[in-house]
């Protein structure tokens, strides 16, 4: 957990360094709302501002992370993520410029929340939920018997079941629905642990 933390401070450092909306997803947000696992990567989704992408880099840099530039550019060009390593730890950092209306209301939404004493912006827990269901996507041709076995399942359950009573469950449906994933929104609620 000390190299967890050690990246996430030079993250928040790069951040109080650069105008750049971003928010942190995936494992370290998992992590925060109480599901105990594993991650390698810090993902994070950052504003499409060109005008800031050189001081961002020069700042990340300076915090000692191995930035290839011209595969920076490159991710943006083709509209991948961008992958990052750490000369400090095993950890790395995947990037994903905005390029959706979801994806900047997203950076619109984030919320600021305290990790290891940290400040750094994360989504809602419904947010969270929503983006599991959105990856997820449509599971009803997979027997219930095997969908325990997809991480993302397992992530999805365990916050769902953890944080029931603190969830706003009529956002949560209510955005699902607009996606067209209820069927797979119900198929994960009949799951039993």
């Amino acid at each position: 957990m000390a190299e967890l933390k050690n990246i996430l401070q030079r993250i928040e450092n790069v951040f109080k360094a650069v105008d750049l909306k971003y928010i942190i997803v995936g494992g370290v947000t998992i992590i925060h709302y109480g599901h105990v696992r594993t991650t390698t990567d810090i993902d994070i989704i950052l504003e499409n501002n060109p005008s800031e992408f050189a001081h961002f880099i020069k700042i990340l840099k300076e915090n000692k992370f191995d930035v290839m530039e011209d595969q920076f550019y490159q991710g943006i060009k083709e509209g991948t993520n961008i992958t990052i390593f750490d000369n400090k730890s095993y950890f790395r950092l995947d990037l994903k410029i905005a390029n959706n209306n979801r994806e900047n209301e997203l950076l619109d939404r984030a919320i600021m929340k305290k990790l290891f004493d940290l400040n750094i912006l994360i989504p809602s827990l419904e947010d969270v939920l929503l983006g599991k269901i959105l990856y997820i996507g449509d599971i009803e041709d997979i027997p219930d018997s095997e969908l325990l076995e997809y991480q993302d399942i397992t992530d999805f359950l365990t916050l769902f079941h953890a944080n029931q009573e603190s969830i706003n469950l009529v956002y949560l449906k209510e955005e699902i629905k607009k996606i067209g994933l209820e069927l797979t929104f119900n198929k994960l609620l009949s799951i039993k642990l």
